[in-house]
């Protein structure tokens, strides 16, 4: 699978940070909430990855 790129790497890390203080300071239905934002986030990402086209050294082979 590819990588994802650093900025979206970035947030996810300040994404699941805020999710660990929502939980250490009891706001338990924001870190719900939060907790799906990022699974359908690295969900949609992971997709985007899955189906963008191969880079051009993998297309050269094909020829």
């Amino acid at each position: 699978m590819q990588q994802m790129s650093k900025t979206m790497g970035w947030l996810m890390l300040a994404l699941n940070v805020m999710l660990l203080i929502l939980i250490g300071t009891m706001h338990n239905m924001a870190a719900m909430w939060l907790m799906g934002l990022i699974m359908t986030l690295d969900a949609v990402t992971g997709l985007v990855a899955a189906y963008r086209p191969q880079s051009s050294q993998q297309h050269a082979h094909q020829h």
